[in-house]
């Protein structure tokens, strides 16, 4: 049987969706007369693949920079497990002079806290340092701040301190707590009454001599 030799245009069209695969084809095939023969095209599928990786290694790693940013931000703390351990045993947590950084007494109430502070800051910027050896006692000044301002930190320190002084004695921690001691003086008590105890001691030295007397008469008979 003849066949006519004319070539058929055909026209594939390819959409990309919105996930990165490459939609089947659509093919096209112009109109040809009933003696033409349509030819089949074998369709092939292309595939794009994205890893998925690139888009969790950026979350990763924002997340993995707030957290370091979190961990900076946190003060000097004292209070653990271990170092209320230390405090029970009598061992000091901490060998650090908070009080002598600052050149302030132990119990000194909380507000001479920051103006000591201030005053140690300023002294140490008029010496004249340099950047690097100023920047650390800062720092050491701001650690002690924060130690000596702060209740728990304060009361936690107190308590290690008077338990490594005495090692020998028990020292409860609101002994030490200068918010539990009366900074005031106690007010006067009322006057007691001392008339009626007068009144008993009379009572009993009368009955005495009494009981003297008659002792000494019945011995005479």
């Amino acid at each position: 049987m003849a066949m006519s030799s004319t070539a058929a245009t055909i026209c594939i069209s390819q959409t990309r969706d919105t996930i990165g695969f490459i939609s089947s084809p659509t093919e096209i095939i112009t109109t040809f007369p009933p003696h033409f023969i349509r030819l089949p095209v074998k369709q092939r599928t292309r595939f794009s693949l994205q890893s998925s990786s690139d888009v969790p290694q950026e979350t990763a790693t924002e997340v993995e920079s707030e957290n370091s940013v979190e961990a900076s931000n946190v003060p000097y703390s004292l209070i653990s497990a271990l170092n209320v351990e230390k405090a029970l045993r009598g061992i000091a947590i901490t060998d650090a002079n908070h009080y002598g950084r600052l050149g302030i007494q132990m119990g000194c109430p909380y507000d001479q806290v920051p103006a000591a502070y201030k005053q140690r800051c300023e002294e140490l910027t008029n010496q004249g340092l340099d950047e690097d050896m100023l920047s650390k006692k800062l720092e050491l000044l701001k650690e002690s701040y924060y130690i000596l301002s702060s209740e728990e930190e304060r009361r936690l320190y107190d308590w290690s301190l008077a338990r490594s002084g005495t090692s020998d004695k028990y020292v409860w921690p609101f002994e030490v707590d200068i918010t539990q001691t009366p900074t005031e003086d106690p007010p006067p008590g009322e006057e007691e009454d001392v008339g009626p105890t007068r009144i008993v001691g009379y009572f009993m030295v009368a009955w005495l001599v009494l009981g003297v007397t008659l002792s000494i008469a019945l011995n005479r008979l």
